[in-house]
């Protein structure tokens, strides 16, 4: 991880200047900011909590929300944007798979988490769901599932030439099974498939990786149904509102400036199931 992220810094310094002024940077839709408001806080944060930035100088940049990371690809690669801002385990996923993505910066924005979402009525529902992610924690499953589902994500490439294994029968054994408990309760838990391999829907439509590895744990520690719906990120709250889901991956808080920026007042969040400080600003190059 350490050599990752050395190598990201030196290529962040060497990229620094590739862009001119009144540049724009992409970023997946907050619920209850505006992109000026939301990019603003976060340069902030870059200057007045004294972490460091390294790459482009942003103080003319403007942002762009999108409401999925499909769509923010696009803009991308047409040039809409001329960089992506991402937690650096969605970087680090999509320069796995797609050497044309490459580092242009990387920041830090204080402590951030991911948490699940609740309807303000679904109380008693929200403090199993934090007993489970607590024994999770304490237990160490949580960093387990991290692990194998993200920072082992996608698996070496080598291996399965070595051994045989085709795309189609790797992406069935990635694929995750929830128990099923007769008569009991089903929870309909949204998930968007827009910060992958933490909220991860593969190209089958299947929903994969570690967000679903731990709603399989929480499902069998809980003795609950787990139904998967899949949305965009910008239809959150709506899935939980309308009744389409109970709950939602994910809410993003951070810690450091106690900004509720991605949480609507109408729902509750849980416990955090991650948490991380480094953000990756990544750019396209076709070479």
């Amino acid at each position: 991880m350490k050599k990752i992220f050395f190598a990201l810094i030196i290529a962040a310094m060497m990229l620094g200047t590739a862009y001119a002024d009144d540049d724009y940077v992409g970023l997946l839709a907050r619920l209850r900011t505006t992109p000026e408001e939301y990019f603003n806080l976060m340069r902030n944060t870059w200057a007045t909590q004294g972490w460091s930035i390294l790459g482009n100088d942003h103080t003319t940049s403007k942002a762009r929300f999108y409401d999925s990371l499909p769509q923010m690809l696009m803009a991308l690669s047409r040039g809409d944007i001329n960089e992506m801002i991402l937690p650096d385990f969605v970087a680090e996923y999509l320069m796995k798979i797609n050497p044309s993505y490459v580092p242009c910066c990387v920041s830090n924005s204080g402590q951030m988490t991911l948490c699940f979402g609740f309807m303000k009525n679904r109380q008693h529902l929200l403090a199993r769901w934090n007993q489970a992610i607590l024994s999770m924690r304490n237990d160490y499953t949580l960093s387990g599932l991290f692990q194998k589902y993200v920072k082992n994500f996608p698996p070496d490439e080598s291996y399965d030439a070595i051994y045989g294994i085709s795309q189609k029968q790797r992406r069935r054994q990635r694929r995750i099974t929830f128990d099923v408990f007769p008569s009991a309760q089903t929870v309909k838990v949204a998930v968007t498939g827009d910060l992958p391999p933490v909220d991860f829907v593969d190209d089958e439509g299947f929903a994969a990786g570690y967000s679903t590895a731990v709603l399989a744990e929480i499902g069998r520690r809980l003795k609950l149904n787990i139904e998967i719906v899949q949305v965009d990120t910008a239809s959150r709250t709506a899935a939980i509102v309308s009744g389409k889901a109970d709950v939602v991956f994910w809410y993003e808080v951070s810690k450091m400036t106690d900004e509720y920026l991605d949480v609507p007042k109408e729902i509750l969040i849980s416990e955090p199931y991650l948490e991380w400080n480094t953000f990756i600003h990544l750019t396209f190059d076709e070479k």
